[in-house]
C-alpha cells in the first residue's frame, strides 16, 4: 500500500459537482478544509445551491458544447480535477458530444490551467460483462461494453490514459460500480414497484433472477475515491462493491426490509404469456442486456483493495435500509411508500 502524501489537496474542480457522486464527494471534501469549484449545466438545481451555501464556488458549464465552457481566466489553479460530468443514457445520440468529446474539453480544460492531476469517473459498463467461466472480470481483461454508453466511456478512457502518459500529468481511471443510497432511486423504485405488483416482471423473470451485480453504497464509494485521490493513484482500476447478488438475491433483501417476503415467491410461480406486450422497466431493461451467457456484471477490486484497503463498510442490507428510510423521511417517494404502507405489517424497518 503507498504511502499517503505529505500535501493535502487545497482546490479542486469537478465536473459534474452536482450530480448524485458528485454533489457527496464535494460535501466531504468541502469538509476536510478543500475548496471547491463545481462546474455543472445547471447552477440554479438544488444540489448545486445546497453546495453553494456550504462554500462552494459553482460554475454554469456543459462540457458537450463548446460555446458553454467557461473560459480558464474566471478559474482558480487547481491541484487535481475530478471529470464526473456524463450523459448516462443507454443509447443517446448525445452519448459522444457529452462522453468523448466533453472529456476532451475537460482535459484541454485542465491544460489551460496547470492541473497535474485528473480523475475520471469512468464505469463498469466499458469492460461489459462476463459469462460464468470469465468473472470476476479484471481491468486487464479485453473491454466488451454492450452499450452505446460503454462504448463512449472505452473512448473516454483512452483520451484520459493518454493525457496521463504526458510528462508533468498523473491520470486516475475509475471503472465505477452500480452505485445506490440516499438520493437515488436506481433499480429501487422498480423493484419496490415489482413486489407490488405494480410492474410487471413475471415474465422476463427467468432471465433476469440469476444474474450478478455488485452494488456499491454511495459512502462507500466516496470513501474509496477520498483514499485513491489521497494517495494520488494513476492508471485504471475497477471500483465496485464487495458483495455479489443475483436480481434475484437483492429483491429478497428489500422484501425482508418491507416485509414483503410472499412476494418473491410470487415471481417464481411461471406465467402464461398472453399476445399482448409489457413495457419493461429501464433498470430491468439495463439488466437485461448482454446474452443468457454472458450476462454478469461482476467485477475484480482486489487491485484497487491492495492499494487502499478495504473501503466497503455498507453491507447491502444495511445500505438498502438506510436508503428507504432516506425516502421515508425525505417525502421523494410519496406515493409508492404509501403503497407500501397499505401492504399489512409493511416498512416496519421505517
Amino acid at each position: 500500500m503507498l504511502q499517503h502524501p505529505t500535501k493535502p489537496l487545497r482546490h479542486v474542480i469537478i465536473t459534474g459537482g452536482a450530480g448524485f457522486i458528485g454533489s457527496q464527494l464535494s460535501a466531504r471534501l468541502i469538509k476536510g478544509k478543500t475548496r471547491v469549484t463545481i462546474l455543472t449545466r445547471n447552477p440554479s438545481a438544488s444540489r448545486a445551491t445546497s453546495l453553494a451555501q456550504q462554500g462552494c464556488k459553482v460554475v454554469a458549464c456543459d462540457l458537450a458544447d463548446e460555446q458553454r465552457i467557461p473560459q480558464p481566466d474566471i478559474l482558480d489553479p487547481a491541484d487535481a480535477m475530478f471529470h464526473f460530468a456524463a450523459d448516462v443514457s443507454v443509447s443517446s445520440p448525445t452519448l459522444r458530444a457529452a462522453n468523448v468529446d466533453g472529456t476532451s474539453r475537460a482535459l484541454a480544460l485542465a491544460d489551460a490551467l496547470a492541473i497535474p492531476y485528473v480523475v475520471y469517473a469512468s464505469s463498469i459498463e466499458a469492460q461489459g460483462l462476463g459469462s460464468d467461466h470469465e468473472i470476476p472480470l479484471r481491468e486487464d481483461m479485453a473491454c466488451r461494453p454492450v452499450s452505446d454508453y460503454g462504448q463512449s466511456k472505452v473512448q473516454a478512457e483512452e483520451l484520459v490514459t493518454k493525457w496521463g502518459s504526458l510528462p508533468g500529468h498523473r491520470a486516475l481511471v475509475l471503472r465505477i460500480g452500480n452505485i445506490y443510497g440516499p438520493g437515488s432511486a436506481w433499480f429501487l423504485h422498480p423493484s419496490l414497484l415489482a413486489l407490488l405488483g405494480a410492474t410487471p416482471i413475471r415474465a422476463i423473470w427467468a432471465k433476469l433472477r440469476h444474474r450478478l451485480f455488485q452494488p456499491l453504497f454511495i459512502d462507500d464509494l466516496v470513501e474509496g475515491i477520498s483514499r485513491a485521490v489521497d494517495r494520488r493513484l494513476a492508471g485504471t482500476y475497477n471500483m465496485t462493491g464487495e458483495e455479489q447478488v443475483t436480481i434475484e438475491g437483492y429483491l429478497a433483501t428489500l422484501a425482508s426490509l418491507t416485509q414483503l417476503t410472499d412476494r418473491v415467491q410470487l415471481m417464481r410461480t411461471p406465467v402464461e404469456l398472453s399476445g399482448r406486450s409489457h413495457s419493461i422497466a429501464p433498470d430491468f431493461a439495463y439488466v437485461l442486456m448482454g446474452t443468457q451467457e454472458r450476462c454478469h456484471r461482476s467485477y475484480d477490486n482486489s487491485r484497487l483493495r491492495a492499494e487502499i484497503g478495504p473501503y466497503t463498510r455498507w453491507s447491502l442490507s444495511r445500505g438498502l435500509a438506510a436508503t428507504l428510510k432516506w425516502y421515508d423521511t425525505s417525502g421523494q417517494l410519496p406515493a409508492l411508500l404509501a403503497a407500501l404502507r397499505r401492504q399489512p405489517g409493511a416498512m416496519t424497518c421505517m
